[in-house]
């Protein structure tokens, strides 16, 4: 974990698979070091971290560290693709996060991992044996990391950022958890995919309204 700044205010990046901190360079230039302390968390397997192998339940477990760090409760987290989908689970479950900002963000984690094991050419035993090494991990079935079945627990306001062009996590997935999540909207752009989201001048400043904009009071139903 790699930490910028010094101000009361906290707040948590999580980059994505094969992702690397750099990638919000440009949202934390528009950030005041006075105000805000940035966490920036690295997985086993990337970044600073020496381990030479990682899989998406590492993720989760980065996050549940960086909490128990920082001891206190983040005003806002920010995370992108795999990292979006930890932040979510992670809420649900321990509801440590002021704001969500969800950036090509997944809406299941089977999602995640089949697409995972599309990409490192895995075999069906192989893809099954990969995802029960990561259920072991994480302690919990597959099944349950349904994020779309996790989010309308989560009551905090929720900045979800997708774009229309992505071919990696397709729009259609925010727009899936923009429809559960209780206090939501959907931000979407066209012509950045999925890595170069966080380059998008138009998207920074989104997030950063998002951040500093007054939090809604909660409405009793």
């Amino acid at each position: 974990m790699s930490i910028h700044g010094n101000g009361q205010k906290k707040m948590l990046l999580l980059h994505g698979w094969s992702g690397w901190i750099g990638q919000f360079k440009d949202l934390i230039s528009q950030l005041d070091p006075n105000e805000y302390t940035i966490y920036a968390v690295h997985p086993l397997g990337h970044g600073e971290s020496h381990a030479e192998e990682s899989h998406p339940g590492r993720f989760i477990e980065a996050v549940l560290e960086a909490r128990d760090y920082v001891g206190v409760p983040f005003d806002v987290a920010i995370g992108h693709s795999l990292g979006a989908a930890a932040l979510v689970y992670v809420q649900a479950m321990k509801s440590c996060f002021d704001r969500l900002v969800l950036v090509s963000g997944p809406a299941t984690i089977e999602g995640v991992l089949n697409r995972f094991a599309r990409f490192v050419n895995l075999g069906e035993k192989s893809k099954r044996l990969f995802i029960r090494g990561m259920e072991t991990t994480v302690g919990l079935d597959v099944n349950r990391l349904d994020l779309v079945t996790l989010a309308p627990a989560i009551m905090q306001p929720t900045l979800l950022v997708h774009d229309v062009m992505d071919q990696e996590v397709p729009v259609i997935e925010s727009k899936a958890l923009n429809e559960v999540f209780p206090r939501s909207r959907l931000f979407e752009t066209s012509g950045y995919g999925h890595s170069r989201l966080l380059q998008n001048p138009d998207v920074i400043g989104e997030i950063v309204k998002f951040i500093h904009s007054p939090r809604p009071a909660l409405i009793s139903i």
